[in-house]
């Protein structure tokens, strides 16, 4: 996000816009046209083509000037602001924020309703979900709030109906629900949500003294910046300076721009006193804690990750200076990671805490609950407003330990299901199993249950050709069956990009087989070792010697095509990698003629 507020993904999108001019596209249906027969024949046909042309161009830039050039315009500027809207908006932004430019905002409206002709409005959210977001949103935000359908459709070129209107609510709905951003009871509430702009929090705790416009912060080492109106030079800023009347919490984003009121889901860089503790509703990640001036003496300079978290504030004066997080708007479910090899018979992730349920620090009054759901019994229930809540007062009369699938909800806005195995822990060895012969490395896991709950069996052996064990869990009168699942090493193969084929599905039972033919038509290898830190290197061994070595790619993968030459010159061979400080495991096989179909081979006359 630049300065104005506009994702850098729109400035290119408007910088190739503007490079590009209003050329329309050529048409598809392109064909040979014979010669005129005669020179009035030449001119009037010469001249029909450049009505046709006018024509065109008058179809893609209405009159005053609010569409874009045909040369941009659909799925190609979709597909520009696409990546970078969807960041934006799932750090928090707001997505009908009205300084964006409105040049662009119609843009965009043209091109997703021209899509939506061939798409529908659900295949265009599918495909587009950040752009029909901000779209519909900016539409909304610029009309009557009250009626903004038909400024939407006015802007898309649509025709508008009530049936386009639920058409394009449920697809801003699905668009909301492809970003993983929470969404309301009915569309309309949704996208006036999410029209609104940000309130203004101008003079509270963390604001910049008059200079906000031109203070930026250099984080290694240069402290708070000031650029001198006269000179145009940045010099070096005192805190008196800076700060405004008792003001102890300053932030800034991740280029050194000033954060003025909520602060982005994102990595932020905060300069408060030193002896002051940072406070949060929730785990606060430093990502680095950097240097500062002498001037800045007795001040720290730390870059945190708010990810997750709703507000921060100083231990001092933690209401005073309280700074929210955008995007925490609405209630929040926050989980911990599951337990390692456990999961339910139907392969759901099984907990091992109680999750907390996170509440938007305003007065509002909210309803929270948890209930099981095979009975439907209500364990707690308790109505507080958002400002004086704490997560750990929904378990604090709960029986523990917790066991089976429960349903936590929020009144308004959260309703979820989580299957919770308190306390529960699998310890297996060895871990990962690596490939054997048959299958898999012999194994054995122990299951390990807090006081209040059995479990049987407490200990599972694994053969190499077993994967998995269920047990059972019981705490009081509630069953549990789990799915133990000690971690292993598998493979899959990807199919190359374009190539319109399907992957394989994870492989573990032995070393993998592979042909020469296997790797003519390619793919990328996918290894899954759990435990490693970086994707190991592939060792070809042929006739006990290793003959290449392949690295992983950016993402992990490895491109199999690489080892072709060298296993069609040695007829065969192993594919090794070296774990555990030394132990070699060969998990794939290469056996074969070479491809018959392979242009390089040289056959005898």
């Amino acid at each position: 996000m630049n300065l104005s507020g506009q994702p850098r993904s729109a400035e290119r999108a408007k910088a190739t816009i503007s490079s590009q001019g209003t050329a329309a596209s050529p048409s598809p249906n392109v064909g040979v046209r014979p010669a005129p027969e005669s020179f009035e024949g030449a001119v009037s046909c010469q001249s029909s083509r450049g009505e046709r042309r006018k024509r065109s161009s008058e179809a893609l830039v209405p009159s005053e000037g609010r569409a874009i050039s045909g040369a941009i315009a659909g799925d190609r500027l979709l597909d520009l602001l696409e990546s970078g809207w969807r960041r934006e908006l799932r750090a928090g932004a707001v997505a009908g924020r009205p300084e964006a430019d409105a040049g662009l905002a119609q843009a965009v409206a043209t091109a997703l309703g021209a899509q939506s002709r061939a798409l529908r409005a659900g295949g265009v959210a599918q495909r587009w979900p950040a752009c029909v977001v901000v779209g519909i949103a900016r539409a909304a935000a610029g009309s009557d709030t009250t009626a903004f359908w038909p400024a939407w459709h006015r802007a898309a070129g649509l025709r508008s109906s009530a049936r386009s209107a639920r058409e394009w609510g449920d697809a801003f709905l699905a668009a909301l629900g492809a970003l993983g951003l929470p969404a309301a009871s009915t569309a309309e509430v949704a996208v006036l949500a999410h029209a609104t702009a940000p309130e203004d929090h101008a003079g509270s705790e963390g604001d910049l003294s008059d200079g906000v416009g031109q203070a930026r912060l250099d984080p290694f080492g240069g402290g708070v910046l000031l650029m001198d109106v006269v000179s145009g030079q940045a010099r070096a800023a005192l805190p008196e300076e800076i700060t405004a009347e008792g003001a102890r919490l300053l932030a800034f984003d991740e280029d050194g721009a000033p954060v003025d009121g909520a602060l982005p889901a994102d990595a932020v860089w905060v300069l408060c006193p030193a002896g002051a503790e940072l406070r949060s509703d929730a785990p606060v990640r430093t990502l680095v804690t950097s240097t500062l001036p002498l001037a800045w003496r007795g001040w720290r300079l730390i870059q945190v990750d708010l990810r997750g978290a709703c507000w921060i504030a100083l231990d001092a004066d933690a209401d005073a200076s309280r700074r929210l997080v955008r995007g925490r708007t609405r209630p929040v479910l926050r989980t911990g990671p599951p337990i390692p090899g456990a999961t339910t018979v139907a392969g759901r992730p099984v907990l091992a805490s109680p999750p907390e349920v996170l509440l938007p620090p305003v007065k509002a009054t909210f309803r929270v609950e948890a209930r099981r759901t095979d009975s439907g019994a209500t364990l707690a229930s308790v109505t507080t407003t958002g400002d004086t809540w704490r997560p750990e007062v929904l378990w604090r009369g709960v029986r523990r330990p917790l066991l089976g699938e429960f349903v936590i909800s929020v009144t308004p806005g959260l309703r979820r299901t989580v299957v919770l195995a308190e306390g529960l822990g699998v310890t297996s060895y060895p871990a990962p199993r690596l490939t054997s012969a048959r299958g898999l490395q012999p194994a054995e896991a122990v299951i390990s249950a807090p006081p209040g709950m059995t479990v049987s069996p407490a200990a599972a052996a694994y053969q190499e050709e077993t994967v998995t064990r269920e047990v059972t869990c019981v705490a009081g009168a509630v069953v549990q069956r789990l799915a133990v699942t000690p971690p292993h090493l598998r493979l899959r193969i990807d199919p190359e990009p374009g190539s319109g084929a399907e992957g394989t599905g994870w492989h573990h039972a032995g070393p993998l087989r592979l042909t020469h033919d296997d790797l003519w038509r390619g793919g990328l290898l996918r290894i899954d070792l759990p435990g490693a830190a970086t994707a190991p290197a592939i060792t070809v061994m042929a006739g006990g010697e290793p003959v290449q070595v392949l690295g992983a790619l950016r993402d992990g993968r490895y491109p199999l095509r690489r080892i072709l030459d060298t296993a069609a010159v040695h007829g065969g061979a192993e594919l090794t990698i070296t774990v555990d400080e030394g132990t070699v495991v060969t998990f794939a096989t290469v056996t074969g003629a070479g491809p018959a179909n392979d242009p390089w081979t040289v056959t005898q006359a």
